[in-house]
Order: C-alpha cells, then structure tokens, then sequence
C-alpha cells in the first residue's frame, strides 16, 4: 500500500511540475487584451519615442511595451460584411466578411484608438505628429478608416492596395483618436506603425522607426483548465498523503 501511495504522490508532484512549467511559460507569455479602452500609445521625451499599448480601463491605467501584448479581434462579436456602398469597396467585396473592431465603443470587443494625451504642447511644429503604416505581416487585409456624419469612409490606412506613404493619419498633441480597425481574413496579423514628426527645437525631423504590433482575429479562448487541474491535483496528494500516514 506503502508503494502504491508513493507511486501516486511520485506521479502527481510530475503533474505539479509540468503545471508548474507550463505556468510559468505562460507567464513569459504575451498579454492577450480583448476589450475595454485600449490605445496605441504614442510618447516621446528625453529624445526618444515610446510606442505602447495604453489601458484606460484599468485601475490603475496598465501600461504594455508592444511585444507584451496582443490585441484581440473577437471572431464573433467583430464580424460583419462589407458594405454595398462602392465606397467601402476598400474593405474586399459587398458581402464579403470582415472582422471590425469599431470606432464606437462596443464592450464586447477592444474600443482601440490613437493616444497622444503625453505629447507636450510646443514639442512638436504644429504640434501634430503622424502614425503611418510600413508594414502587415498576416493572412488578409489590414485597413485603419472612420467614417464621417454622412456614412462615408475616411480611409487613413489600407494594405489592401500596397503601402505607400498615403497610409498614415495625422494625430494632434494632447489628445486621442479613434477609429475602425478592419481585417479581411482571420488569424494573426504583425502591423508595423512609425511614428514620426518635426521638433520645434531646431526644426530636426525624427521618426521612431518601425514598431510591430500584433492583432489576433480568433474566437475568445475559454477558460483554461489548468487552474482546475492544479486544484485537483493538490486534492488528490493531500488524499494519498493522507492514506499513506495511515498504511
């Protein structure tokens, strides 16, 4: 009996390890953000850019470096097709699916925009700078547009019909902005932004070079049953602990 609870505690600490392991990869793992007010953050001072993933919704505001965090695309709160109005043509076909984080806020899905809230007044000429795409690694389309009082688009960027210096939108000094984040075909897409304008101070034109940011379209994820497992694992050593001091 003796050996039978040894081998079960023997068996259940290699379960432990691995959930162990496994925690512990995930926790070097990226952060996966699926809704709430979420911006591209877009700050530069002491000489430097800082692009970032900022959070408004949480307590305190949370903070991510680009390659800590991806931004989600729920598979079914965000799709739609494309509109019959030629002029949505940019997104694909009418009636073609195309998975949309919108530009009005949806709690159902990430209420992404640009921020430029730290971006000093006089720091930059006409205190502005521009967020311009470079670059969309991924399996469809990946386009950035609002869309004005009358229903038409405003459309800032589209990979769609290849990246050129057109793709980008000027944002203003201490605000934020949002708009429709729209993507052709599900799956993960790694977006490069620059950031770039010209310093007040000696006219010096600087950019931040090319950042990625990662956007996944995918169905939620459920909640992982490693909490359980672990849970069920400790139950079950404590009851072979148990029966062993007995034996």
């Amino acid at each position: 009996m003796k050996k039978q609870n040894t081998q079960i505690i023997g068996h259940i600490r290699q379960l432990g390890l691995a959930a162990l392991l496994t925690t512990g990869l995930a926790s070097q793992a990226q952060t996966y953000l699926w809704e709430g007010h979420t911006d591209v953050g877009i700050v530069y001072e002491l000489g430097a850019w800082n692009l970032h993933i900022g959070r408004h919704d949480d307590i305190p505001p949370m903070e991510y470096a680009p390659n800590e965090a991806v931004l989600g695309v729920d598979l079914l709160a965000a799709g739609t097709t494309v509109p019959a109005n030629p002029q949505y043509g940019f997104l694909g076909t009418a009636g073609s699916p195309v998975w949309i984080l919108p530009e009005v806020q949806n709690p159902a899905l990430l209420f992404l925009g640009f921020g430029t809230e730290e971006l000093a007044n006089g720091l930059f000429v006409g205190d502005q700078v521009t967020m311009s795409l470079q670059a969309v690694r991924g399996p469809g389309q990946f386009s950035v547009y609002d869309v004005d009082m009358f229903g038409s688009p405003n459309v800032f960027m589209n990979s769609g019909n290849g990246i050129t210096g057109a793709d980008s939108i000027v944002l203003p000094a201490g605000g934020h902005q949002h708009a429709n984040w729209a993507f052709s075909t599900p799956g993960t897409y790694e977006v490069d932004f620059n950031a770039s304008g010209t310093l007040v101070d000696g006219n010096v034109f600087t950019s931040s070079g090319p950042i990625t940011y990662t956007f996944e379209v995918a169905a939620v994820p459920e909640p992982s049953a490693l909490a359980l497992l672990l849970l069920g694992g400790f139950g079950l050593a404590g009851f072979a602990r148990r029966r062993n001091d007995r034996a």
